[in-house]
């Protein structure tokens, strides 16, 4: 059978960590998909354990290699590379369940869809931390940024010149705004089968962490706002208000009461001068695949602006 589909992996210092990540592939229930392995110039052995796998199947694996360029340049070069009618992305520590690649081919495949958006864990080799699931909705196309746990026909990314943004945070959430503008044939299923590697000392998990000025929002913010400047429906209104809480949430529980309030202040001027503001009820079905959690935390922070109360839950809440 010719090869329908495309893992796209970005490999950068992965270290023994691409062992868990191939040995998911090599117990795919199918065979009809390649494996491009793009060594960024890493500086450990990723680049030999590799090899070692495309020596050993060079039916399934195809390994490149450039001098760093950052994940963002690794994943446009994957997807010229690509040849297949479809392609997908992995990241260099992550694992997949056995039945993954079919489960989505066939469900990209079954009404000719351009993308189909799943679920995934976040999870260690050993346990299952939590599982973010995906509802056949339309709100469900938002929840996850990431480029992971989802297919592309690769003619839609490639036909309409679909990239990542060269940006801190946010490069992957641009990448699918981007595509989600030249087609309305989106599926979202109720499958689970991507596993979002934990490592508490990682990259990704510290980078964020503490409002660190390098690490500006802003910079995905306004490049989605040109995005969407005359197709702001009531879903991205609440994706970008939602981004904006997350990251004062998430990064701001590391930072300092100052540095929060700095960031809070700049982020809520720019929501109110490009006139963002959510519309939605948090009751309301259009948002009902939203953990209600998340729709409390939303409401109960914007509650606190209105009433000018940030400026007090930044010091009870911030332990920078």
């Amino acid at each position: 059978m010719d090869k329908l589909v495309t893992l796209i992996i970005p490999v950068y210092n992965a270290g023994e960590n691409i062992e868990h990540c191939i040995q998911s592939i090599l117990k795919q229930t199918v065979n009809y998909f390649e494996v491009l392995l793009i060594n960024d110039g890493s500086t450990d052995d990723s680049l030999e354990r590799i090899k070692e796998y495309e020596n050993k199947y060079p039916n399934i694996f195809r390994v490149l290699s450039h001098e760093n360029m950052g994940v963002v340049k690794t994943r446009h070069r994957g997807i010229k590379e690509s040849k297949t009618k479809y392609i997908m992305f992995i990241d260099n520590d992550d694992f997949i369940d056995p039945n993954y690649v079919e489960t989505m081919t066939n469900s990209i495949m079954d009404g000719d869809y351009d993308i189909v958006v799943s679920g995934y864990r976040r999870a260690t080799l050993d346990k299952v931390m939590f599982t973010v699931p995906s509802y056949p909705d339309e709100w469900s196309k938002y929840r996850m940024t990431a480029p992971w746990a989802r297919i592309f026909k690769r003619s839609l990314i490639v036909d309409n010149d679909v990239r990542f943004l060269e940006t801190v945070i946010g490069e992957d959430a641009y990448f699918n705004m981007s595509a989600y503008l030249y087609t309305n044939k989106i599926k979202t299923i109720t499958y689970v089968g991507y596993n979002w590697y934990y490592e508490e000392n990682s990259v990704s998990n510290q980078k964020q962490k503490g409002l660190k000025k390098e690490c500006d929002l802003l910079v995905l913010l306004n490049e989605i706002d040109k995005l969407y400047k005359d197709r702001k429906d009531e879903l991205v209104h609440y994706f970008v208000v939602k981004f904006i809480v997350w990251y004062l949430l998430f990064s701001g529980r590391d930072a300092t009461s100052k540095r929060f309030m700095e960031e809070y202040r700049r982020l809520f001027a720019w929501k109110k001068e490009k006139g963002y503001k959510i519309t939605i009820p948090f009751y309301s079905n259009r948002i009902k695949s939203e953990p209600l959690i998340n729709r409390i935390y939303i409401s109960i922070f914007l509650m606190l602006d209105k009433l000018h109360l940030v400026s007090v839950f930044s010091k009870l809440y911030c332990k920078g």
